[in-house]
């Protein structure tokens, strides 16, 4: 395996030391897109937060130090899952964090258990598009948040591991995708343009209440 396609692996799915250089690697060069992120969720000390490919747990320890809502990560990766609840040990034995290792496409949470979900740099590595976006919807609450971060594919191009395992969308794939899936949808650029975030606003009331009397 060459190294591009090494490091292209390690980004979607951290494993062994390898894992842990990657991740801390990504933690910094992400930290103004997490920062800049953050400030798009509108989150409260009485929320329910759910982070989607959490790696090993640096923005839920953020929230965390803000706010008293309950967070939950969940991330494909096993390793990286005993790495963000060693690094939120106090927040996980308070029953403030909770960390679980799962498929995105398997999420075992029960219908509109979440007010914010957030995602920051997986989309690229999601199976279904269509179908991700329908359980992430299924999990909000009426009037929920789902927040997807990203860079731009003009950015993307400027790194060669990401030639490697990396989806490409537009702006209109995503604005569509969450359309037919009953969201209402705002793009807003951040990191100068760099990067976005997609909002996924649940108002669809009229299709929640079909779905969850049918």
């Amino acid at each position: 395996m060459g190294l591009n396609s090494y490091i292209a692996k390690q980004f979607s799915r951290p494993a062994g030391f390898g894992g842990k250089v990657i991740s801390f690697i990504m933690n910094r060069q992400n930290r103004p897109l997490y920062n800049e992120t953050l400030q798009l969720l509108p989150v409260t000390d009485n929320d329910s937060v759910l982070d989607i490919g959490c790696g090993n747990g640096y923005v839920l320890n953020m929230l965390a130090r803000q706010y008293k809502c309950k967070l939950t990560g969940i991330d494909i990766s096993a390793g990286i899952i005993k790495d963000a609840s060693k690094r939120n040990r106090r927040f996980v034995d308070s029953g403030q964090m909770k960390f679980l290792c799962q498929d995105i496409s398997k999420m075992p949470f029960a219908d509109s258990s979440f007010d914010v979900a957030y995602t920051i740099n997986t989309v690229y590595f999601w199976e279904n598009l269509a179908e991700t976006m329908a359980a992430i919807r299924r999990l909000l609450k009426l009037d929920g948040l789902f927040v997807n971060a990203l860079y731009t594919n003009e950015t993307l191009s400027r790194f060669s591991h990401t030639q490697i395992g990396y989806k490409r969308f537009s702006q209109e794939q995503l604005t569509d995708v969450g359309e037919n899936a009953g969201f209402s949808v705002n793009v807003v650029p951040i990191l100068n343009g760099a990067a976005y975030c997609v909002l996924y606003r649940n108002k669809n009331l009229e299709n929640n209440r079909t779905e969850m009397s049918g």
